[in-house]
């Protein structure tokens, strides 16, 4: 039985903006720009591996599951914030 919920949609956009570390914030505007892992990491003067340790971070609070999904709810995210 289904709720009518859309699958992979995120709960709460505020309180789960509100849930991410300042870093992961980082990676999320990161993302929503289309920098790449790399890209993120050398602003960020963290390794490449790290962001892709936030990104699997992200998507585990996010509740998605690829980078386009992060990128879309990041979106909404900005416009529900702004």
């Amino acid at each position: 039985m289904t709720t009518g919920a859309i699958p992979h949609e995120p709960t709460g956009g505020v309180a789960t903006l509100a849930q991410l570390t300042p870093t992961q914030v980082k990676v999320l505007r990161g993302v929503r720009s289309g920098r790449l892992n790399k890209e993120i990491a050398f602003d960020l003067g963290i390794a490449e591996a790290t962001v892709k340790a936030h990104m699997t971070a992200l998507m585990r609070k996010l509740n998605v599951r690829n980078r386009t999904q992060v990128a879309v709810v990041a979106e909404a995210l900005a416009a529900h914030a702004g």
